[in-house]
């Protein structure tokens, strides 16, 4: 599995997942959006999951602590994978349950994804 995380110039945070996602990874990028959002204040992200193959069965994927302390801080939630996965990540980011937005695009939509987040 790979895992990256880079904030582009325009200030939006880009993760890219492919392969197995597993929670110690999803800790790792905690973490990461906790030090940009306490650097910023506030934060858009793109998830761009190209080659995704889901999730690893370890840890508590129920662990909440990071949403409830930090979505406040966090515009929109942007995740560009293919079609399968879209009802797993929705209700991965608590879409509709939190105060930011989320949104899935299909595969070969990061522009409009980028759009949606004011991106360009």
């Amino acid at each position: 599995m790979a895992v990256s995380g880079e904030k582009e110039p325009s200030g939006l945070y880009v993760l890219r997942i492919s392969g197995v996602f597993t929670n110690e990874q999803r800790k790792a990028m905690e973490n990461a959006g906790r030090a940009e959002i306490d650097r910023r204040s506030r934060i858009r992200i793109l998830v761009l999951a190209d080659g995704f193959a889901g999730w690893g069965k370890e840890g508590n994927w129920g662990d909440i602590r990071f949403m409830l302390e930090y979505d406040p801080y966090i515009d929109k939630i942007a995740v560009v994978a293919e079609e399968k996965w879209r009802d797993q990540f929705l209700m991965l980011l608590a879409a509709g349950y939190r105060k930011a937005a989320v949104e899935f695009f299909p595969s070969g939509q990061e522009s409009k994804a980028r759009e949606w987040l004011g991106a360009g």
